[in-house]
């Protein structure tokens, strides 16, 4: 009965560690696994997040456009006010010159 019993305690030994060990397996993948996945998500996140940067200096850039463009017609629009302005003036500074000669 004693040799039974050594046995039986052997043989339960033997499936603890046989079930220790699957669990340190199963462990180890789970966390391989994990990391795997962990991995993609931040690939992902990091080529998304690049993707909506270049988007959003495309974006920046169109607007940089459109407002210099917008600047530029103000500034040629008030050029000419300028020079419709001086040559008034300069009619002006004409007719004076001739109002006094005569």
């Amino acid at each position: 009965m004693a040799k039974e019993t050594v046995q039986a305690v052997r043989k339960a030994e033997a499936s603890a560690e046989k079930l220790v060990k699957e669990a340190l397996e199963k462990k180890e993948a789970v966390i391989s696994e994990a990391r795997k996945k962990a991995d993609e998500l931040l690939a992902s996140l990091v080529d998304e997040a690049q993707k909506k940067a270049d988007n959003d200096i495309k974006e920046a850039a169109r607007r940089s456009k459109l407002i210099l463009e917008e600047a530029e017609k103000e500034a040629k629009k008030e050029v000419q006010q300028l020079l419709e302005m001086a040559k008034t003036k300069e009619e002006e500074a004409i007719n004076l010159v001739i109002s006094n000669v005569v």
